[in-house]
């Protein structure tokens, strides 16, 4: 099957670029969603949630 649009045949569909373009989206994402549970972790450590706050007073 031919796609209709010839310049999709040349870019979108075909070759590496397609590959290339998803390892670099790939790598920027995981940075953000990395970014994202970090911050989430440490708020809930800094906000008390879960009991880690009692958890280190009792071990000093």
């Amino acid at each position: 099957m031919d796609p209709l649009d010839p310049a999709l045949q040349s870019t979108a569909v075909s070759g590496v670029k397609p590959l290339l373009t998803l390892a670099i989206f790939a790598g920027v994402g995981s940075f953000f969603l990395g970014a994202l549970v970090t911050a989430i972790r440490r708020g809930m450590k800094e906000d008390g949630w879960f009991k880690f706050r009692k958890e280190e007073k009792e071990q000093d």
